[in-house]
């Protein structure tokens, strides 16, 4: 399968608007950057992300030696970890339904190889059940989480 699902990526637009975009694309295989300019702000993303996901959390202090390195590492795998369990959430949901698995294919570009076996799927809707289990098993398998960068 391919790699690159997307023919574009998300760049920096700014500290604030891009800390944390690959949580919310990466799960559908869109690749983003972070800026990691700011680490005061990664450290308060990374504090709202522990308490949404229950993720341990310990602050790391700003006076602390190599605070701004541990600062951005801790936010670099709370970030892998969020991006993790939301496309393993997106991968667990069903097909025919109007949801983010659904999500995920739809904004494919048109041509991809993974697009046309899922319209070729939604065009399968009232075929017996075995005729799609492989079809959705092969789609399920070929999804990938887009790449972050920073």
């Amino acid at each position: 399968m391919f790699t690159d699902l997307h023919s574009f990526h998300i760049p920096v637009m700014g500290t604030s608007y891009t800390a944390d975009t690959p949580a919310r694309v990466a799960p559908f295989g869109i690749s983003s950057v972070v800026s990691l300019v700011d680490d005061l702000l990664l450290e308060r993303f990374r504090k709202i992300y522990a308490e949404e996901y229950k993720l341990q959390y310990e602050p790391i202090s700003h006076r602390k030696a190599d605070g701004r390195a541990n600062r951005i590492t801790a936010y670099l795998n709370t970030l892998a970890e969020v991006v993790k369990h939301r496309f393993e959430t997106i991968k667990k949901q069903p097909f025919f339904l109007k949801n983010e698995k659904a999500k995920y294919f739809e904004m494919l570009p048109t041509g991809h190889p993974l697009r046309s076996l899922y319209l070729k799927l939604m065009g399968m809707k009232n075929a017996p059940e075995e005729e799609r289990k492989e079809i959705e098993t092969a789609l399920t398998m070929g999804m990938v989480e887009g790449e972050g960068a920073s």
